[in-house]
């Protein structure tokens, strides 16, 4: 497998998304090293919070551009908030880099590398939003931003601000647009996306505006995150069982399964607490993919807390899981705490959490075998251009040959015939040939 290595600047947003860089390329067969000199890709995810931050990467890539210039066939891309800001910038002062996106084109990450390998030469991809060249079949729409929860860990209530929701009227138009543009599905962004619209007058919620977006012609998908399960109430989960067009998909982080360390991480919630609502969850809507955010090593984990942490992976079973090892961050309260753990324990923790994630994911896999599912082709397959590629409503890949009788922007009915590590197989329904194209 060619190599990946990750630097990574910035808050645990960045975090998320390096982890989620991670999980991407590893479909086109990257794997991860922390050897810049071994790399064949490296991409530096970018914070453009402080003037300090934004000079550290330039410095990082100059460094970089000496390792290129040795190494004519390694790929240097920068990503994240800097990138957005500071394209421009980047180009100018530094040349080595090959590809500049921000982070709305995380998803399209493989793409954007592969197009940077068939050009044979550098070449400045600058992204950020909706790649350019391709369709507007998903988009994010932010639809609040900021964030007041108090967590111990996170600085995103610093460096971003109160929450401001957008109001309900900006939020409609921008998706009638993306809609009439071809957009099928709709992610609400928000940091603490189920406090939607509590700072508005008047007041209204995520549920209603997802009601709303129900409404407008040519969206057939609508997904949500991030949440917080402290502010999960019956009334989301009551939209996701009734809006037809919400996906039964939710990705609600837990961090950890310790209510020790749950406290200490200020997140309001306890372990108790978090299973009532997986299976308030899972009795509304028994068909729920789940996925979560989990941190090993926050400061003062013990064993036994840790242990907590892989009880609840197994109790829940996870569709996916994202597993962060604790890293400190400037002028959080767990960046001072006493006990930081040392980082052969958390790589360690890291790994045995990985392979129970994996197990319960295998599992939860192995469900779909032989059923029919509905799924949004958004292009052809990675490893296969005469097959096509889409995602079912729970968020699964799944791969198919079409016959001619599916394209882009279909929503079409596939039998599952193969549950592979991290993706799906199948092929057409056998329905009746004016229902195998469910929506068109």
């Amino acid at each position: 497998m060619a190599k990946l290595h990750l630097i990574t600047y910035g808050c645990q947003m960045n975090e998320y998304d390096s982890e989620r860089v991670a999980g991407l390329l590893k479909a086109h067969a990257y794997e991860l090293t922390d050897s810049e000199t071994e790399a064949d890709l490296i991409l530096v995810n970018t914070c453009a919070i402080r003037e300090k931050a934004e000079e550290k990467v330039f410095s990082k890539l100059g460094q970089l551009r000496a390792l290129k210039a040795r190494r004519p066939e390694l790929i240097v891309g920068v990503m994240g908030c800097m990138a957005q800001l500071h394209q421009g910038e980047i180009q100018r002062r530094a040349a080595g880099v090959d590809l500049v996106f921000g982070s709305p084109a995380i998803a399209k990450v493989g793409e954007l590398v592969e197009r940077v390998k068939r050009e044979g030469r550098p070449l400045l991809v600058k992204i950020t939003a909706t790649p350019a060249g391709t369709s507007h079949l998903k988009s994010y729409v932010t639809v609040m931003e900021g964030c007041e929860k108090r967590c111990t860990f996170c600085v995103v209530p610093v460096t971003r601000g109160r929450q401001r929701s957008h109001s309900p009227e900006s939020i409609l138009a921008e998706v009638r647009g993306l809609a009439a543009e071809g957009c099928r599905e709709v992610t609400l962004l928000g940091q603490t996306v189920e406090m939607y619209g509590r700072d508005l007058a008047p007041l209204t919620d995520l549920a209603a505006l997802m009601e709303r977006v129900e409404a407008i012609e040519g969206i057939e998908r609508i997904r949500f995150t991030t949440s917080n399960p402290f502010n999960f109430t019956s009334r989301l989960i009551h939209a996701i069982r009734d809006i037809p067009k919400v996906c039964e998909y939710v990705h609600l982080p837990l961090q950890s399964g310790s209510n020790r360390v749950l406290e200490r991480m200020n997140r309001g919630y306890t372990r108790q607490r978090y299973l009532e609502l997986i299976a308030e969850l899972r009795e509304a809507v028994p068909e729920v993919a789940l996925s979560t955010d989990l941190i090993v090593g926050f400061p003062g984990e013990t064993e036994d807390d840790f242990e907590a942490t892989l009880d609840m992976v197994e109790r829940v079973g996870y569709d996916n899981v994202f597993v962060f090892r604790y890293s400190p961050r400037p002028g959080t309260p767990a960046a001072t705490m006493p006990e930081q753990i040392p980082l052969e324990v958390k790589a360690q923790r890291n790994s045995r959490l990985l392979e129970v994630a994996a197990r319960a994911a295998a599992e939860r896999s192995r469900r779909l075998q032989d059923r029919v599912v509905d799924v949004l082709v958004d292009g052809p397959s990675r490893k296969n251009t005469r097959e096509l590629q889409g995602r079912t409503r729970c968020n699964r890949v799944v791969n198919f040959e079409a016959d001619g009788r599916a394209a882009v922007g279909d929503i079409v009915a596939i039998q599952i015939t193969d549950v592979l590590p991290h993706s799906l197989r199948g092929a057409l329904a056998s329905l009746p040939e004016e229902t195998v194209c469910l929506s068109r």
